[in-house]
């Protein structure tokens, strides 16, 4: 089992007050996120009642997709994962409103809502697109993507030309160091407030250095305590011209989502080594889920948010329980208007230093998923190739001016490029592709156990880890499946089942591997006792347990005969 490193593991309940302290604290946070919206408002002109309006339709369909995820696969996928405005379609939301309105924004909601669905559905048969690494590469990208719009919030900058505000470097410097003192040196409780106390010391020292706008406060004082919903519904229209674009975007996010259910599928799980399908299908689904209530409502699309999966790390709580909180705390946000209006005032410091805050852990989840593997030249290029081509957008601004409107979005975005490039060499090289080897190995007469496990280890450790660098499987994978045959040949040796020479035939795929040992002598009742009337149960008694409690170890394993020829099949799986 998994050694437990949260205070508050997937399927603990925490105590009321403690679910509703993450509840409010990840809420504050998806709220934060309505500058994503709230800069589209800027875009398209729109007035005071239109943008209150559409924040407030963002909110309601993060709140109801948000607590969808408490429920198990396949209605959603039974984690804690927090929905919020999703930045990757900005360019794309602003090109639709710019042409058509919010009827033409509300269009490309419902439109990546359904795409992914459909792509929810098709993701089993497509999960050899998605080995470790190109996952390891999402996450990573995912991290990097956010570090330029996080740097340039928290530096007060209006382009990534400017100087630096001294004011804004304050105000962000102060709200990083609050976020990550409390999450490294405070208690497990302490940590679940590591957000909000960088948020408090964030909004304070802005108020102290006039960062915030001048009618800020009379706004606030203005707006009604409680209300009703006040949404600017409008029918969807859909621009013929933007539904290749809207639907490639969709698949964009879609793989963006699956990065970030990786991402949380390595905190419940220390020991991951494959993207659960199922989980990630559930979590997916409920971000379609999401994106058709945008529509429905008048917002843009939702995605799964990564400040809030950092978030969960640093506060040691990763309770799908904590959904729910989040998911009422953001609907009552919604009957609250001056929370919303507070909100979307947060200054760009404070939300410079939380996506800062959010990409540290993203980056660093990623190179661990990537470096997992064993690499050989094929692995790194892909990797390495990936990342560089990822990163020519922001390296090279303007590289991309010259190609069609339909293909910017995609070019100019760090974590599309990479993920499809990745996908696409990981294709072309077959680099996570079934391999096979055998080869035939002669055992010394020697009757020291542990010299006969060495001889055997060396022997494997040469074929295996060559061929495991081809297929990209997990390194502990293989060095489990080596110890435990070796150990087992070794045993079986001794005791007198195998005479002479072993024929060995190995098959490695990225998560499994399978050894077939065949041999001359005795086969080893793995299943149940062998009939007194066998001649294969003339073993001796004790050394024989020894052999059986060593293929417990095996995650599963099959014995077959063929006259005096012994067939054992171990499989490993991760």
């Amino acid at each position: 089992m998994p050694t437990k490193r949260y205070l508050y593991g997937i399927d603990d309940r925490p105590s009321f007050a403690a679910t509703c302290l993450l509840g409010i604290q990840h809420g504050v946070l998806a709220l934060v996120f309505l500058v994503y919206p709230l800069a589209v408002a800027q875009e398209l002109n729109l007035d005071s009642a239109e943008t209150l309006g559409f924040l407030t339709a963002c909110v309601l369909a993060i709140a109801l997709s948000t607590a969808l995820h408490f429920f198990r696969p396949p209605i959603g996928s039974g984690s804690l994962a927090v929905e919020i405005p999703t930045p990757i379609f900005l360019p794309t939301a602003i090109l639709a409103g710019s042409s058509g309105g919010l009827p033409a924004i509300a269009a490309i909601s419902l439109l990546s809502g359904l795409t992914e669905l459909v792509f929810a559905r098709l993701l089993r048969h497509v999960r050899a697109l998605f080995p470790a690494e190109v996952c390891g590469i999402a996450v990573m990208m995912l991290g990097i993507s956010i570090i330029r719009p996080g740097m340039v919030n928290a530096f007060g900058l209006s382009s990534g030309h400017d100087a630096m505000h001294l004011s804004s470097l304050i105000v962000s410097s102060a709200t990083l160091a609050t976020m990550a003192a409390i999450s490294i040196f405070g208690s497990p409780r302490i940590k679940l407030l590591a957000l909000a106390g960088g948020l408090v010391m964030g909004v304070a020292l802005s108020s102290r250095l006039d960062l915030f706008a001048a009618d800020a406060w009379s706004r606030i004082m203005d707006a009604p305590i409680l209300a009703i919903p006040h949404l600017m519904v409008a029918i969807p229209h859909l621009e013929w011209s933007m539904v290749p674009l809207g639907i490639v975007m969709a698949l964009v996010l879609s793989v963006d989502n699956i990065g970030m259910l990786v991402g949380i599928q390595r905190q419940v799980d220390p020991t991951w080594h494959k993207i659960d399908l199922r989980q990630a299908s559930g979590g997916i689904q409920v971000s379609g889920i999401g994106d058709l209530l945008a529509g429905v409502f008048g917002g843009i699309p939702t995605g799964i948010s990564s400040a809030n999966v950092g978030l969960a790390h640093a506060t040691g709580a990763v309770s799908r329980v904590v959904s729910l909180a989040v998911g009422a705390s953001l609907l009552a946000a919604a009957f609250a208007p001056k929370i919303i209006l507070a909100l979307s005032l947060v200054p760009r410091p404070v939300v410079g230093a939380i996506m800062v805050y959010a990409a540290i852990y993203m980056v660093v989840s990623g190179m661990s998923l990537i470096l997992n593997r064993i690499l050989n030249e094929r692995r790194i290029f892909v990797i390495g190739f990936s990342i560089v081509l990822g990163l020519s957008s922001a390296l090279l601004p303007g590289v991309y001016d010259e190609v069609p409107v339909i293909l910017r979005p995609i070019l100019e975005s760090a974590l599309a490029v990479s993920t499809l490039s990745a996908m696409l060499l990981t294709q072309l090289f077959r680099v996570g592709a079934a391999l096979k080897t055998s080869f035939k190995l002669e055992l010394s007469e020697t009757r020291n156990e542990s010299l006969q496990e060495m001889e055997v280890n060396q022997s494997l450790r040469r074929v295996l880890v060559s061929l495991g660098a081809d297929v990209g499987a997990d390194k502990a994978l293989i060095d489990r499946a080596i110890d435990i045959t070796a150990e087992l040949v070794a045993a079986m040796r001794i005791v007198g089942c195998v005479e002479g020479a072993v024929q060995f035939s190995a098959r490695l795929e990225d998560a499994r591997v399978e050894i077939s040992l065949r041999y001359d002598g005795l086969a080893v009742p793995v299943t149940e006792p062998l009939e007194e009337s066998s001649s294969q149960a003339v073993i001796p008694g004790s050394p024989l347990g020894h052999v059986l409690r060593l293929t417990r170890h095996v995650d599963r394993l099959a014995m077959s005969s063929h006259g005096a020829q012994q067939t054992l099949v171990l499989s490993y799986q991760s």
